[in-house]
């Protein structure tokens, strides 16, 4: 009887879960997402957001527990950067208890003649890619 009782509370908290989780407007999830990419690009790039585009996106490998999307950004001084940032994944919520945070972005310089071309941002700069002649 107790443990039909724990199925019984489980599945509700779980039925829960996933009602919550649908009842969100995705375009709504879209526009947050894009806002919060533009702050994290804005950052990285070092330009006030509204002086870039976003000009194409695309998901891009992860490491597990995370989802990559790769930014194709055109500034208005003609600059091009390709900035990558990491987001926990719905696992990756789950797994670390909702604790699991993103990533600041990562900008590499794509500008043609360029002095920086092939450089990664330095407020993003880490031991690895300093070793590497990536910043």
């Amino acid at each position: 009887m107790a443990q039909m009782l724990l199925t019984a509370t489980v599945l509700l908290l779980l039925s829960g879960c996933a009602t919550t989780a649908n009842n969100t407007s995705t375009s709504n999830t879209s526009a947050q997402t894009s806002n919060k990419a533009e702050g994290k690009i804005s950052m990285a790039i070092g330009r006030e957001i509204g002086n870039f585009k976003i000009t194409n996106s695309q998901a891009v490998e992860a490491p597990a527990g995370y989802d990559g999307m790769q930014y194709t950004v055109k500034t208005d001084d003609g600059s091009t950067f390709k900035c990558e940032i990491l987001e926990p994944s719905g696992f990756g919520k789950v797994a670390t208890w909702g604790m699991a945070s993103g990533a600041d972005a990562m900008c590499t310089d794509f500008t043609r003649g360029s002095s920086d071309i092939g450089k990664t941002n330095n407020a993003s700069c880490n031991a690895l890619l300093r070793a590497a002649g990536k910043c």
